[in-house]
Parts: structure tokens; sequence; C-alpha cells
């Protein structure tokens, strides 16, 4: 007993001189801002936000959200994907946009609003039409990737409420399935589009019927494919289709869209034991961080140097975050050397206009 009272005691003190060493670890940092985000609706405050860490450990070890999978974890496969919201304090405009949880360093957060698959439905509330539909529709067999899927579709909603079946398809470039083909995964997200017969597959359609005729009068060994037969595998019940209810989405946060105003002239800094992260606001600002920092990597979608950390275990001691800079997002045409009479356009703008002149001249 005496030997049992030994250990215990000894037990003890390790773990109290181990807190007191993580605390004394942790009050020898610099000072750091306050990493503010929104998960789910829920208010999140990290008084010493590590830089060196990504959104999806937060999730499921601090969180315990596990719905968001950790899958091939260098931004391939889609598991993990949340959908992050932001407000524009200048355009005064929220973007809504998937990501890849894994690759996602948890200070780029700052004034997000952060959605995951519990956010979206659950079955101890109200599962999502997302949700309900691709299981109605056998869009799940292993369900490893389903959670991505749902995600990648939800972000698709928020921005554009009646996709095309081209916006359908191209929302899930960035998923990957090794299980259903994708075939009914693209049939349960089509009841979406207003392209899609909402009887289409069941029978009822009048295309569904056109189709069938022409069938029996079959000349052509290759016929033009009907709209209605095209793009549902018949696996679907469309008729049982619950509309999507917009009042079961979670609005921006408006603390968020004070926060971004009231910041939006100050760097952010936030000091890991390793790494110190640098958000500026300015041009200026960042042409002087790099000069006076020539070896600090620049992180935005953080798919070069997470996984330098990650894999390889790679520390960069300085690493500059410049989304926050106004004069990076937006693009002037110049002629001849000089700036045009041509109004500036958002980079996004710019980049989705010239590819879709592109896909035009090549189709």
């Amino acid at each position: 007993l005496k030997q049992t009272w030994t250990c215990l005691v000894f037990e003890i003190f390790g773990q109290l001189s181990s807190c007191a060493f993580s605390c004394s670890r942790m009050a020898c940092r610099p000072a750091s801002d306050e990493l503010i985000f929104f998960v789910n609706g829920r208010k999140i405050i990290e008084r010493c936000a590590d830089p060196e860490e990504l959104l999806l450990n937060y999730l499921r070890k601090r969180l315990r959200l596990t719905g968001t999978k950790y899958g091939c974890g260098i931004g391939g496969c889609g598991a993990c994907t949340v959908m992050v919201s932001t407000y524009n304090p200048d355009s005064k405009k929220i973007r809504h946009f998937p990501a890849n949880s894994c690759l996602l360093p948890l200070c780029s957060l700052y004034g997000a609003a952060v959605t995951t698959v519990e956010g979206v439905g659950n079955t101890k509330t109200k599962l999502h039409p997302i949700q309900k539909r691709l299981a109605k529709c056998h869009g799940s067999q292993c369900g490893f990737c389903t959670p991505g899927m749902v995600m990648s579709m939800y972000s698709l909603l928020r921005n554009y409420p009646e996709p095309t079946m081209e916006q359908i398809s191209a929302a899930l470039d960035g998923n990957l399935c090794r299980c259903t083909g994708y075939r009914p995964i693209i049939d349960s997200f089509s009841a979406f589009s207003p392209e899609r017969c909402p009887l289409a597959g069941s029978g009822k359609c009048c295309l569904d019927q056109e189709g069938e005729k022409g069938k029996e009068r079959e000349e052509d060994l290759a016929p033009e494919p009907k709209r209605g037969d095209g793009m549902c595998s018949g696996l679907c019940q469309p008729e049982d289709f619950q509309p999507r209810d917009p009042t079961q989405d979670y609005i921006f946060p408006p603390e968020l869209m004070r926060i971004a105003e009231e910041t939006k002239q100050r760097t952010l800094v936030f000091n890991g034991e390793r790494t110190t992260w640098i958000s500026p606001v300015a041009l200026q600002e960042l042409l002087g961080l790099k000069a006076k920092y020539p070896k600090a990597p620049l992180v935005v979608g953080n798919t070069s140097i997470g996984l330098d950390v990650k894999k390889l275990d790679v520390c960069y001691p300085i690493i500059l975050y410049p989304p926050r800079v106004p004069d990076l997002h937006i693009v002037y045409r110049v002629q001849n050397g000089k700036f045009s009479n041509v109004p500036k356009k958002p980079l996004g703008q710019i980049i989705w206009d010239l590819a879709f002149q592109l896909t035009n001249k090549i189709t």
C-alpha cells in the first residue's frame, strides 16, 4: 500500500510539473492576437492559436466534430471538405466556398464562419435535403466520402440555389468516391437543377415517355439522348424529395461583420511555439515584411507549405498571409503601359471571365 501511494504521488507530481512547464512555455510566447471565428454558429476564441495547426485536427480533436473525415491528408480526396464563409468589408458581400480542412491553417480563419457536415443537418434535429437525396438515391455506400460530397454541394447551393448540371459536376471535381462510380451521386444532386425534370426517372416525365417511344422505333444506332432519361439512372424516386429549406441554413454572424470592419486596417500576428504568423493589410507593408524576412513563405492555399510542414516537418519561423491585402484582389487592365479607363474587377471575376472565353473558343 505504501508503494502504491508513493507511485501515485510521483505520478501527480509529474503531471503538475508537466503542466507548469507547458504554462511557462505559453507565458514565454510573445503576445498574440485572439483568433476569433465561428463553427456551426458557435463562437470560438483561441488566445494561443498555433500557426502550424490545421483546421481538420482542430475540428476532430478539440471540438469533437468527427463528421469531417481524414482521408488522404494532402487535399486530394475531398473527404475533409467544409464550407468557409467570409465577409468583405469593402464590397459588403459574403462569400461561401468549400475548403479542404486538412490543409487549411487555423490562423487563416480569423473572422470566418465554418460550417461542417454536422451543421448542415443531422438525425438528432433534421437532415438537410442534400443528405436525404444522397441517401435515397444510393449515393452513399461506405460513407467515408459522403460528408465531403455533402459539403461541396451545400457550398454550391449557398451561392447558386438553382445550379446548372455543369456547375454541379464542377463542384464535385475535388471529391473522390471509390464505391459508387459517381452516377448515383450526380443523380441525387441533379434534382436541385432546373435543367432536370423533377419527375425524371419516375416514368411520369413526358421526356421519359418520349424516350421510350423513340426506342421502339429506333433506327439510329446512336440516337440523341433525351433530357429526361439522360440524367437519371432510375434509382431515385424524385416525387419523394422535399424542397430545400433556406431557414435551415446558418446566417453569417453579424458580429463577424463588425469585426471585419474594425480590423480591416489592423495587422494580425499569431505566435506559436516554432512559427509566427503575420497577416498584413497593405501592399507596402507586405513588401516591407518580405524584405525583412526574405525566406518567409507567402501562404494562401497552403498546398505547398502545408505539405512541407505536415509531411517533412519543415519549420518556417515566419509565415506571411497576404489575402487581407486588398490590392492583391484587384486586376487593372493596362494598354500601352498606361492604365485604361476600364473599371477594375475582382481577381476571381477576371479569371472566371477568361476561363469562360477560353472554353467558348475551344468548343
